[in-house]
């Protein structure tokens, strides 16, 4: 509920910032409003793009993808799962590019935005252009930054990198607890012969 609340909040933030800046720009309400949505909208875009380019990459890589979470206008929930074995070769570099594949998704999406905005003629197409970069390299360069949450890709970043033999152990660590978990959760049914 929180990650709803703030991703609404920074697409009304957004919205009121693209508009007073088109508004300047473009002199035209309508325009402003157009600049506006599409700003809006291209956040939306940028944050699949995102998860794209970890899908990309974790194919690229051969790394067993388990879950692909896109849904930019009916959900809230944004990630690629993936289920590398421990002992995979070379798995903390696989690893570390898996979670570069996102923000360098955004970084060069939003560098083709500005090229493109430099070649177009009018101010509010100009202005569409820039603020969707704007989001682009805001969202790679964001993502990028270590945070507290087990799915930011800073901090899987940093893990994989920094210390590769703790990140192999604890994803080792994590499966063993998963294979024990289902049975331990199983109903144990007095009195039934074994092989029921």
């Amino acid at each position: 509920m929180k990650v709803r609340r703030q991703m609404v909040a920074a697409s009304l933030l957004l919205a009121v910032e693209t508009m007073v800046l088109a508004l300047l720009v473009t002199e035209s309400v309508t325009s402003a409003i157009a600049a506006a949505g599409l700003t809006c909208l291209s956040l939306w875009l940028h944050l699949a793009l995102h998860e794209g380019g970890h899908l990309v990459a974790a194919k690229l890589l051969r790394l067993p993808v388990v879950a692909v979470h896109i849904a930019p206008f009916t959900g809230w929930r944004y990630e690629v799962s993936v289920r590398p074995s421990a002992s995979m070769p070379a798995l903390p570099l696989r690893m570390a590019l898996f979670h570069l594949g996102g923000p360098v998704a955004n970084l060069g999406a939003a560098a083709v935005l500005v090229v493109a905005a430099t070649h177009t003629g009018t101010a509010s197409t100009r202005l569409v252009l820039y603020g969707a970069a704007f989001v682009g390299a805001l969202l790679g360069l964001g993502n990028l930054v270590p945070g507290s949450s087990p799915r930011s890709d800073g901090r899987n970043l940093l893990r994989w990198i920094g210390t590769p033999a703790a990140a192999r152990a604890a994803l080792r660590a994590y499966y063993h607890q998963e294979v024990r978990r289902p049975a331990e959760a199983s109903p144990k049914i007095i009195g039934s012969p074994p092989g029921r």
